[in-house]
């Protein structure tokens, strides 16, 4: 599906929250909306507040209305509730729908500065992005050394660094000069790793996002889209992957995820 190349047109938002309400936004799908819609429940605030749609020009925005008196001067109150809320909502949505998730706490004025802020000034913008994650899903996946283990293979492929000489008895400037040859091997075989875990799920995923590691050990910081179909394929292929390497590292899989780190629209 490719973008639309005409000039999208204002159209009245079609929604049942008042024209002069704050709107939060969930996120963003494919119009018409799905008629059970309302099924997904409520959202943030409280009492939470029943979700609904605003379309606009083949969008559907995912929205509930808030109260002015819930959003401060930093924005919308970062209450574990409401965060969860967020999560749950669009999680909802995913199984149904293709969804481009918004993050936590984007509140718009009213329906109408939704449209104008939004969805009109991107709309190509949003309907690329709907033909690209159609049909998918993020999996996000850290992968953290076993210390111990990737020490002594570090040694291993470097006798060198075993043999010379360590401890108090050795000067401060030759201990940090043999830190940091040992960081250096280390890295080097993160990134050899790294390497081999992403070609190995490549088959079963679309695209991936390699984000910065969180610490010293871990080698993978990434998320994979996945088509909803190939779902299984990628869990049998991440199953023997950890089985050929649960004894020199663990692996942390999160998912299925609205497709975060695939979107990035300007809100």
């Amino acid at each position: 599906m490719r973008a639309s190349s005409r000039r999208p047109r204002p159209s009245r938002a079609a929604t049942g929250a008042p024209a002069d309400g704050n709107t939060y936004l969930y996120g963003i799908v494919r119009a018409p909306v799905p008629k059970d819609l309302e099924s997904l429940g409520t959202g943030v605030g409280e009492p939470p507040r029943q979700v609904h749609a605003i379309t606009y020009e083949g969008l559907g925005a995912i929205v509930s209305d808030l109260p002015a008196d819930e959003i401060s001067a930093q924005g919308v109150r970062g209450m574990r509730r409401d965060m969860k809320a967020h999560a749950a909502l669009l999680n909802r949505a995913m199984e149904r729908v293709t969804v481009l998730p918004v993050r936590f706490g984007v509140v718009l004025p009213s329906p109408a500065a939704l449209i104008s802020r939004v969805l009109e000034p991107q709309y190509r913008r949003i309907q690329a992005y709907l033909a690209q994650l159609d049909g998918a899903l993020e999996v996000t996946l850290r992968a953290t050394y076993v210390e111990d283990q990737v020490l002594r293979e570090v040694l291993a492929e470097r006798p060198e660094l075993a043999a010379a000489p360590r401890g108090r008895s050795t000067g401060y400037s030759a201990r940090i000069d043999m830190g940091q040859r040992i960081a250096a091997a280390i890295q080097a075989h993160q990134d050899r790793d790294a390497r081999q875990l992403v070609e190995a799920l490549t088959p079963a995923v679309r695209d991936v996002r390699l984000g910065k590691p969180l610490n010293d050990l871990m080698l993978l910081n990434a998320s994979f889209l996945v088509d909803r179909a190939k779902l299984p394929q990628f869990d049998r292929t991440l199953e023997k992957v950890n089985a050929q390497v649960a004894h020199r590292m663990q692996l942390d899989c999160v998912g299925p995820l609205p497709p975060y780190s695939f979107v990035e629209l300007r809100l």
